[in-house]
């Protein structure tokens, strides 16, 4: 979303703030453990224009290729290289196949590290297996079967089965799941769903997006206890924004089970996740496509939401008395410690041989 914007105020405004408050809380190499790329041509269908049921939940772009992921991260972090685990659009809107071969190039290109999109039946042992081993993916993004904010009454089960998470044993591969239902991870099937894969795959390293979807404090103060003596159960900051979030999350399960992540391109808008009541609520600068929970005004000063999860990270250490080696990891050694189990470390040597 960065793209064709005036030069200008990244010049004159951002970048002296990211120099001065974001730059000095990273380490020299950064890892975005969450990241999207997709082109128009492998989508089936725009669900915010044809008006599907809870599509409007979050609009986006319906192209945003290889070239533009990379141009964004370079213009996020264009003082110090940046890998990413990336994936294509997870939901009924995108072909499967296209979606997959795409990303499966990806690993061709230096630093994008892909994640192959699979729900439960989606295809075979075999067929991840060879996915695995031969087409560079260091595990899945768990496919969402459903459009915008339409959970209805799905389960973990329903979204992953159990040919899928016996190859990610097998391989030790990253399982990337946005959780289901609208009680997010506080909903007591939720958990149950999250107890059990991380019981019966103790080799799978379980990664829940955006924290388990708790952006606000109370959310993630009645769901962590969830997952707190679940050793293979790791969160990614996509998106979350809140100190609180994070420093009820470190306290709980340690600094070492948090993965920095940004949901790139929508953590490429100029705002800030914030919450009113009981939900989220994006505030951002003009320009961006209607959404909602979205709410634009150019009468704030906002810079990209990727810098406001460093600082979250950064408040809730500080909270903590985090040391910096710590804090430093949650950018980089946590999230290369899950990618180097895969294939016991053989995936990652071939990355970084390209």
């Amino acid at each position: 979303m960065i793209s064709g914007e005036p030069s200008k105020r990244y010049e004159t405004t951002d970048l002296p703030f990211y120099r001065r408050h974001v730059a000095p809380l990273l380490p020299e190499r950064v890892l975005d453990f969450h990241a999207h790329t997709w082109t128009r041509e492998q989508w089936q269908l725009v669900p915010w224009n044809e008006g599907k049921c809870g599509a409007n939940y979050m609009v986006t772009t319906p192209d945003y290729g290889i070239g533009q992921l990379r141009a964004d991260l370079a213009m996020l972090f264009p003082d110090r290289p940046i890998d990413a685990v990336c994936f294509g659009y997870p939901t009924p809107a995108a072909n499967l196949g296209q979606t997959n071969d795409y990303l499966a190039g990806a690993a061709a290109h230096p630093g994008l590290l892909p994640l192959l999109i699979t729900g439960r039946g989606s295809f075979s042992k075999e067929q991840l297996r060879q996915a695995i081993r031969r087409r560079g993916f260091f595990g899945y993004k768990v496919l969402l079967s459903w459009h915008g904010n339409d959970y209805g009454n799905v389960t973990v089960e329903d979204m992953i089965g159990p040919d899928e998470m016996e190859v990610a044993n097998e391989l030790s591969l990253v399982v990337l799941l946005h959780v289901p239902r609208a009680g997010r991870l506080v909903d007591p099937v939720v958990q149950e769903g999250v107890r059990r894969l991380s019981a019966s795959c103790p080799r799978a390293s379980i990664v829940l997006a955006h924290c388990g979807r708790c952006y606000l404090p109370d959310e993630m103060d009645s769901a962590i206890g969830s997952v707190r003596d679940l050793a293979n159960v790791y969160l990614d900051t996509s998106m979350v924004m809140d100190p609180t979030v994070l420093q009820i999350a470190m306290e709980n399960i340690g600094p070492s089970r948090l993965l920095f992540a940004t949901d790139l391109p929508v953590a490429a808008m100029r705002g800030r996740r914030v919450y009113v009541m009981d939900h989220w609520v994006d505030v951002v600068a003009e320009g961006y496509p209607k959404s909602g929970y979205r709410v634009a005004s150019d009468e704030i000063r906002a810079t990209f939401m990727a810098w406001e999860i460093v600082m979250a990270i950064h408040r809730a250490s500080e909270r903590i008395g985090l040391g910096e080696a710590q804090r430093k990891a949650v950018f980089l050694d946590n999230g290369l410690a899950l990618l180097e189990k895969v294939l016991d470390g053989r995936q990652l040597a071939k990355a970084r041989r390209r």
